[in-house]
């Protein structure tokens, strides 16, 4: 999910050589030819892209991580995708891509022997950000509007709205509940929120202060882990976590200080943190373990993920050149790295079809 909420005059400028580049061929893969025929289990990237550039991409990288394929929604379509990549669901046999400046969520479909173009749901002026699903409806966290759009997955239209006084980020389905993210308020200002919201109703029904800042979400052992980064006035960084005890309802906060990163995933029984350089593993007392970081080398860590067997981690040097995916396996050990476009920020897992 893209970490940036604007983006200055100079790096768009700078954008328009790359952009004339990549229609010179920069990103070859073995379907230079167009069109899409691999099969549609392995590993879909989302890569942001640089806001007012409509140059976010989807890019594929089989299973046996051999072959990475570029550009996979324009090959389908003849389309780009869209402005500013932000977010990639799986569910069941469709992918789900939100595309926050564009307003649109892009829908593949996973079911046959090759990926398919299913519909681009408009939702104007909405600034989506993440997506999950309860059944046949889809929850998806709007800063603009700002609150959740419910999707009606049958129609792909939108059904309902649940309106909220802050502006939603992760949003995680557990127990049949729905759990969101707040980092911020409707002015902007650090919120330090998660909500417990009744999918059936649009209810809130319980509310968490974890500290400033909530961003991604996810659920271990009874406990809600909640990522979390904000900004002070001078616009620097600071991050840190949360644990709420969904059995006692009590949080416990910590933080890390100054530094970036935001996504947080499990991993043979434990939670790791995507940081600067790497991703690190978060310590039963919530301390961030830099003895335990993978890729402390990396230029920049802009996403992080695992597909169980290996971690993915998204790097870049800056939005004007391409960026990386560097994949390492359960143990740690360099597994490959692949070129991919701008600002590789989103993972999503397609395992084979039984």
């Amino acid at each position: 999910m893209p970490k940036h909420v604007s983006n200055s005059l100079p790096v768009l400028l700078g954008m328009v050589l790359l952009l004339s580049l990549t229609g010179c061929g920069l990103f070859e893969s073995e379907e230079d030819d167009g069109g899409f025929r691999s099969s549609p289990e392995g590993t879909y990237i989302l890569c942001e892209g640089v806001f007012g550039a409509f140059n976010a991409s989807l890019w594929h990288l089989s299973s046996d991580l051999d072959m990475a394929t570029a550009n996979v929604y324009q090959r389908l379509t003849g389309e780009p995708l869209g402005d500013t990549g932000q977010s990639l669901t799986v569910d069941g046999n469709r992918l789900y891509i939100v595309v926050n400046a564009s307003s649109t969520v892009e829908v593949l479909d996973l079911s046959g022997d090759t990926l398919r173009f299913v519909q681009s749901v408009d939702l104007p002026g909405a600034g989506p950000r993440e997506m999950a699903v309860v059944g046949t409806r889809g929850y998806v966290t709007a800063w603009n509007v700002p609150g959740i759009l419910v999707l009606d997955l049958s129609t792909l239209a939108v059904s309902d709205t649940i309106h909220l006084a802050a502006l939603p980020e992760d949003i995680l389905v557990h127990n049949g509940n729905l759990f969101v993210a707040l980092p911020l308020k409707a002015d902007w200002s650090v919120h330090d929120r998660v909500l417990r919201i009744d999918p059936a109703s649009g209810a809130v029904v319980d509310s968490y202060t974890v500290g400033g800042g909530p961003q991604q979400l996810l659920v271990r052992g009874g406990q809600l882990f909640v990522s979390r980064q904000w900004f002070d006035e001078s616009f620097s960084s600071f991050r840190g976590i949360a644990a709420v005890d969904l059995a006692t309802d009590s949080v416990t906060v910590a933080d890390w200080g100054s530094g970036s990163g935001v996504d947080i995933f499990t991993l043979s029984g434990k939670v790791y943190a995507a940081t600067g350089t790497g991703v690190a593993p978060v310590k039963d007392d919530l301390g961030l373990d830099l003895t335990g970081i993978l890729g402390g080398s990396l230029t920049t860590t802009y996403a992080a993920a695992t597909d169980g067997a290996h971690i993915f981690i998204g790097s870049y040097a800056d939005f004007s050149t391409p960026g990386e995916v560097v994949v390492y396996d359960s143990t740690g050990t360099l597994v490959t790295t692949v070129t991919v476009g701008l600002g590789p920020g989103s993972f999503a897992f397609v395992a084979g079809q039984p």
